[in-house]
């Protein structure tokens, strides 16, 4: 049995300690499934879709957890390779795209935020269905950012993802908003938050009958 998590540096488990458990450790672990983490820091929502796509084509888990990342990161596609942008700052463009990526910055506003989450929540809806269709169970959440301005493209997920358009709700304010603090005076987690998230996504995913 199967659990393969996907997702940016939160689901990754940047800040736990070094010999403990991240929140999908944690669920893995409780459920009795391998796990297949392919999370990393600093991923954009371009990456985690289609590396996600990329695996489902050779693969078929028995339970999918994503952890969808900040709307203004990028993937670009440079010489056959991949680099990830952020707004918070990259040193991996190679360097005749270093103004390119100053001038990206520049535009990366709440408007232009509101048009990239747009934009992907029909894709990540379009891998919802899919999931449905394959009768693959699946969970995903926000884990920082809830999907901006979306009123009239409201979907129905069947439970499927945590609270997608409530305000501020998702793995970092949930667990702000019940008194955990991060390590590193930025978002991460430590222990004590993935395993109180991992707490969370058993009960719902009990609740819920995902599983």
């Amino acid at each position: 049995m199967i659990l393969y998590a996907n997702g940016d540096s939160h689901t990754y488990g940047f800040s736990v300690n070094p010999g403990s458990l991240n929140f999908v450790n944690i669920l893995a672990k409780q459920i009795n499934y391998k796990e297949v983490n392919h999370a990393t820091p600093g991923a954009s929502n371009d990456k985690i879709l289609r590396t996600t796509l990329d695996w489902l084509d050779h693969n078929t888990p028995d339970f999918l957890l994503i952890g969808w990342a900040s709307w203004e990161r990028e993937e670009w596609l440079i010489d056959n390779k991949y680099y990830q942008v952020s707004a918070s700052g990259t040193n991996t463009v190679p360097g005749e795209y270093k103004q390119k990526y100053k001038e990206w910055v520049l535009k990366q506003d709440s408007d232009m935020c509101d048009i990239k989450s747009r934009a992907v929540h029909e894709r990540i809806y379009q891998l919802h269905q899919d999931l449905c269709v394959k009768k693959i169970p699946h969970l995903f959440f926000n884990a920082f950012e809830n999907f901006i301005g979306i009123r009239e493209q409201i979907k129905d997920w069947n439970n499927c993802f945590i609270e997608p358009y409530t305000l501020k709700f998702g793995y970092y304010y949930y667990l702000k908003n019940n008194g955990f603090k991060t390590v590193d005076n930025n978002y991460h987690y430590g222990d004590d938050g993935h395993q109180a998230w991992a707490d969370f996504l058993i009960a719902y995913i009990k609740e819920n009958k995902l599983l």
